[in-house]
């Protein structure tokens, strides 16, 4: 499964340099992602699940996670650290983790198939809530624009995935049809391709010149520092060190999310920052998490 993840991040990255493939081929694969492929898994993942508090708990860290590194952007700019277009670059490239398009695929690979209802649970009940209620209004704010409660209603309310998850709650007593269930497992069994294949397309190392001590200290932050704080959370709460728990630890320490860069491109913040961000962060990830995840394995 590895694998496959690689390699697909790598078709992803020469597909970019075939003359004869559209320059809208990475929106088109993740509008199908985010449409369906992601949709679906939510829908047949979180249906049948039994929910944890340990769902609960990674998902507010997750969001407390955020919270740091907004206000660490804050203070940059009240102090006159860094500008806002750059603190907010940073803040919403470690604040915001691949969960999705890395993440589930990734734990996968590493945990099994145990391990995608978890990693599925925690892309939405966390880094989605984040970007959501947290991460669109942060760039509205730093972009110079009133933020408008209207505006991130009607973006979480319109989100298919969102939309998934309400549905896989409500329809907890139905059961599925076997016809339904196999439906859906063959949409979502295309989000680990299509999305890599996505993330290795847009690959983009020219950010990259300028901004090296920005990105050592971001992606050190972020592929260190924030698992680090989710481990010593699950810790210092006690009892068992679950899959659920090592499932928490990798999210937190997964790459920033791609569409962290997308935000900040709208809201006019360090486009560069963000984008090299995202490419290196994603490289790098495929080692870093799998780090974690032998690293955790001790706590069990």
């Amino acid at each position: 499964m590895l694998a496959l993840l690689v390699g697909c991040f790598t078709l992803g990255a020469i597909a970019r340099r075939v003359p004869s493939l559209p320059r809208e081929t990475p929106k088109v694969l993740n509008t199908w992602v985010l449409y369906v492929s992601l949709p679906a898994l939510v829908l047949k993942t979180v249906h049948g699940v039994a929910l944890e508090s340990r769902f609960l708990v990674a998902a507010v860290v997750l969001w407390a996670l955020f919270g740091l590194a907004a206000l660490a952007a804050i203070i940059a700019v009240k102090r006159g650290w860094a500008t806002k277009e750059v603190a907010g670059a940073l803040a919403l490239s470690t604040g915001l983790g691949n969960t999705a398009f890395i993440g589930v695929p990734l734990m996968e690979a590493l945990g099994g198939p145990g391990a995608v209802v978890p990693a599925a649970m925690m892309d939405q009940l966390g880094s989605f809530f984040v970007f959501a209620f947290g991460a669109v209004p942060f760039a509205m704010s730093f972009g110079g624009e009133s933020t408008r409660p209207a505006v991130v209603l009607k973006r979480l309310f319109t989100f298919p995935p969102f939309i998934s998850l309400l549905l896989a709650f409500a329809l907890r007593p139905v059961d599925f049809p076997p016809s339904l269930v196999a439906v859906l497992t063959r949409f979502a069994d295309m989000l680990t391709p299509l999305a890599l294949v996505s993330v290795g397309w847009q690959l983009e190392l020219s950010g990259l010149k300028g901004n090296g001590g920005k990105l050592a200290l971001g992606l050190g932050w972020k592929l260190v520092g924030a698992p680090l704080v989710m481990l010593g959370v699950l810790l210092a709460i006690g009892g068992s060190f679950t899959l659920t728990d090592r499932v928490a630890v990798a999210q937190a320490a997964m790459a920033p999310m791609v569409t962290a860069a997308v935000l900040a491109a709208e809201y006019r913040l360090s486009t560069s920052l963000s984008a090299a961000m995202s490419a290196v962060g994603a490289l790098v990830s495929f080692a870093t998490v799998p780090a974690w995840w032998a690293f955790t394995e001790r706590f069990r």
